[in-house]
């Protein structure tokens, strides 16, 4: 039967000594199916203990702490686990101002101070964090992060852009380098953020064709070599030069240097430079244009233009000038000679640099006729003084100027068919010339302008040809 008590002001049970007495100890115990409460329910005490299957909670607020005026212990929910392992809590520690989820000791009597504890797994469907820190490794399948991510490592098969367009930037610390295990470049750019270069420091494979678009490339003094043995390597630069494709450039090199390695004892060791031949079939060592052997000797076929030519030997067939009219001049250095192993002038004039006369010091054999314009001997003007003056044999015609009485003059023997020819020019006084041998005499005495004598060596000495006025003696 249904019953309603009711009082016209508050209403108190209590069994015993009751709760706010502090010595109370009896229990008061509603038993039914159903307790409803219809208005606000206070709960006092130390401990509300719920022994349901399962709370349902209407509220969408569930408020700890309520009342208090500061907070020094840390609070939250704690989820007993019995003998599975230690509880399940998700704490608010108040020395760090965090949210902590893991295990714990503790239980939900242990209210004052701080709990201990250990951090324990997370899954859930989205993370949405302001900032973010990783003791450990942190693995996903995948997720989005619009601010900065700090971590010892990070493991993963991709990493993408997360806006259009937008560049992917792994910055070291420092001096601090990126370092990658390996690097492959789908795309086709790679390139440096300051636009300055990209320092490679370790060897470089590239199985692709490679090409240089516009810069330099640039060695740093080091070498470019082929790794493969028996394969011919080569450059094939596509510049655009003389009106002609597929040319190859080398700009602003002061010196270039070919170092051919034959200390393996090698044969055929060259520099050699090839005309419309394919490398990999159909080069020989006798369709070269030009080559510089081992020995530093050097073969070119066709012509060499060139301004100057510095060489121990030149071997060819032909020198001609390159440029019209222009003369082809063969010096040596300093008292040197040119030595002709054999002369032909195709031309018709042979003279000296210096207008001055050739000097042929060996015996001449004139096949033809002999033409001269000029003298075919040399002409000595001998002045006469107080010595005896010398009458040479490098000329063929000697003129005496004597310039008192009984000037001497000597002639020495000369060689075997030898004409010599001696006249006076300018008669100041007697000129008297004796020959080491003479064989009309001993001496010549020349006391008036063109007295003349014709001599001819033989081997006993000088024999008289024909004589002007002059007196032998």
């Amino acid at each position: 039967m249904a019953k309603t008590l009711r009082t016209s002001g508050d209403y108190t049970i209590k069994a015993g000594d009751g709760f706010n007495s502090g010595s109370g100890a009896n229990t008061i115990t509603l038993d039914s199916l159903n307790v409803s409460v219809s208005g606000n329910l206070t709960v006092g005490g130390a401990t509300s203990t719920i022994s349901t299957t399962n709370t349902v909670i209407e509220d969408n607020l569930i408020e700890l702490q309520t009342g208090i005026s500061a907070s020094s212990n840390d609070s939250g929910i704690i989820i007993e686990r019995g003998s599975t392992g230690d509880n399940a809590a998700i704490i608010w520690d108040e020395s760090v101002d965090s949210f902590k989820i893991g295990t714990t000791t503790a239980t939900g009597t242990d209210k004052s101070g701080g709990i201990t504890v250990t951090p324990g797994a997370l899954e859930i469907a989205a993370l949405t964090a302001t900032t973010g820190t990783f003791s450990g490794a942190l693995t996903c399948v995948g997720f989005t992060v619009e601010g900065n991510i700090t971590a010892g490592s990070v493991t993963t098969n991709a990493i993408s852009s997360n806006g259009s367009n937008a560049d992917i930037s792994i910055q070291p610390s420092g001096t601090g380098d990126v370092l990658l295990g390996a690097l492959r470049v789908n795309g086709t750019t790679l390139d440096s953020s300051d636009s300055t270069k990209i320092t490679l420091a370790e060897a470089v494979d590239i199985t692709g064709e490679t090409t240089l678009v516009s810069g330099n490339l640039v060695t740093n003094g080091n070498r470019i070599t082929h790794a493969n043995s028996g394969v011919v390597s080569f450059f094939d630069f596509t510049k655009t030069l003389f009106s002609e494709s597929n040319h190859t450039v080398l700009s602003s090199v002061k010196s270039i240097d070919f170092f051919l390695d034959s200390n393996g004892g090698d044969s055929g060791q060259a520099f050699r430079i090839f005309n419309n031949t394919n490398p990999d079939g159909s080069v020989t060592e006798g369709n070269h244009i030009f080559k510089v052997d081992e020995s530093g000797n050097t073969t070119m076929k066709g012509d060499l233009s060139a301004i100057d030519i510095t060489a121990n030997s030149l071997t060819t067939n032909v020198i001609s000038s390159n440029g019209s009219n222009a003369g082809i001049s063969i010096q040596p250095s300093g008292t040197g000679n040119v030595t002709l192993g054999a002369v032909k002038i195709n031309g018709t004039t042979l003279s000296s640099d210096d207008s001055t006369k050739i000097t042929i010091a060996e015996a001449t054999d004139v096949t033809g006729t002999l033409f001269s314009r000029g003298n075919v001997f040399g002409v000595q003007t001998l002045t006469g003084s107080g010595s005896t003056e010398v009458v040479n044999l490098t000329d063929t015609v000697t003129l005496l100027v004597t310039t008192g009485t009984n000037q001497q003059f000597s002639l020495a023997d000369g060689v075997e068919g030898q004409i010599k020819i001696i006249s006076m020019k300018t008669d100041g006084g007697d000129g008297i010339v004796t020959p080491a041998n003479f064989v009309n005499g001993t001496n010549i005495t020349f006391n008036d302008v063109e007295d003349t004598v014709t001599l001819l060596y033989q081997t006993t000495g000088w024999v008289a040809l024909a004589r002007q006025n002059a007196i032998f003696g």
